[in-house]
């Protein structure tokens, strides 16, 4: 029976229904959320800050307020495109020469770049880069938004308060990624159980184990009554950066201050007979223009076929190869 599950069983997710646009999101609450501020009226931004912060609850692993992103906003009451980059940035005081290269080929990380010795760009108080992504999100709401901020944020404290609802995917998550957490007290302690077991959820339907969110929901709020600068000017911009300190890191409160997102024209492409707009800068907004620059001289034919995804592996090779090799973080304003 076991091994029958591990070769057939399928995962689908319910759906939820929408009115005046639609939302996704990883995570069915975080739709929800936004799915309730478009039928209470509000913008599509209003929607992409709710749903944002409630995933950053919800799914920690991947999204969370010490984050970064980017955002392609397209008005069609004007027709215009709007880009807005709010990516994490380096640290004022990092050293390249703090993360030298260990010589054991690609790391095992999202991205296939060289690794690092110790893993310090990506684990721990070393990997930590100015957040984005609160600024960015304040930013969108103060151009376009049309519900209070502090109503958007709402549903977020409310489900920190509550804790991460540790089902199976949230539990197998934590487990695949114990050995990183045990190596941070305050990750170890809010994620695994005595420092060092996985925390699970037990195993029938019935189980209630949530995780203890209620200093992310404090700070939460902190974001919702005080604006979205708050993570970055107050006292809890300042002393995110003493903790990372601490901990060995060299994100500094100048850092937080000084960060601001960006908004910027679109990078505009032609492909055949449809048009692109992608965000420019570090984002995946210049390699899918290279993308489909390189494709658009290339016969791909009426239907899929050998050759096609062929010419699409190549150009994507080509792509990334130019996106990992030289593109960086400059200091200077998207293109």
């Amino acid at each position: 029976m076991s091994s029958n599950l591990s070769h057939s069983s399928q995962t689908r997710k319910t759906v939820i229904e929408t009115e005046h646009g639609v939302v996704a999101a990883q995570h069915r609450l975080a739709a929800i959320a936004g799915a309730e501020v478009l039928a209470a009226g509000g913008d599509a931004v209003d929607a992409a800050v709710a749903t944002s912060f409630v995933i950053g609850v919800l799914e920690p692993w991947m999204s969370g307020p010490a984050g970064g992103g980017a955002m392609m906003l397209w008005r069609a009451e004007q027709g215009q495109a709007h880009a807005l980059n709010h990516g994490m940035r380096s640290p004022g005081a990092l050293d390249p020469a703090n993360y030298p290269l260990s010589g054991r080929g690609k790391a095992g990380d999202l991205f296939p770049w060289e690794h690092v010795e110790g893993d310090r760009n990506v684990q721990g108080a070393t990997a930590i880069a100015v957040p984005g992504v609160v600024d960015g999100l304040g930013q969108a709401h103060e151009r376009f938004g049309k519900m209070p901020w502090a109503e958007l944020l709402a549903p977020a404290v409310e489900h920190a308060r509550k804790g991460l609802l540790v089902d199976w995917y949230a539990a197998l998550v934590i487990a695949s990624c114990t050995r990183a957490l045990a190596q941070d007290a305050d990750a170890a302690d809010l994620f695994l159980e005595d420092g060092q077991w996985p925390t699970i959820s037990g195993w029938t339907a019935l189980a209630e184990k949530r995780l203890d969110q209620s200093r992310m929901a404090d700070s939460l709020d902190q974001i919702a009554r005080h604006g979205a600068r708050a993570l970055y000017d107050g006292d809890l911009g300042a002393a995110m950066a003493r903790d990372v300190q601490d901990k060995g890191g060299c994100l500094s409160h100048d850092d937080l201050q000084a960060y601001r997102a960006e908004f910027s024209a679109p990078l505009d492409f032609a492909y055949r007979d449809a048009r692109f707009h992608v965000v420019p800068g570090l984002t995946a907004g210049p390699t899918f223009r290279d993308t489909f620059t390189s494709l658009a001289t290339e016969d791909l034919g009426s239907a899929p076929g050998p050759d096609s995804y062929a010419a699409m592996a190549e150009a994507l090779k080509g792509a990334y190869a130019r996106r990992l090799g030289s593109m960086g973080d400059t200091g200077e304003s998207p293109e």
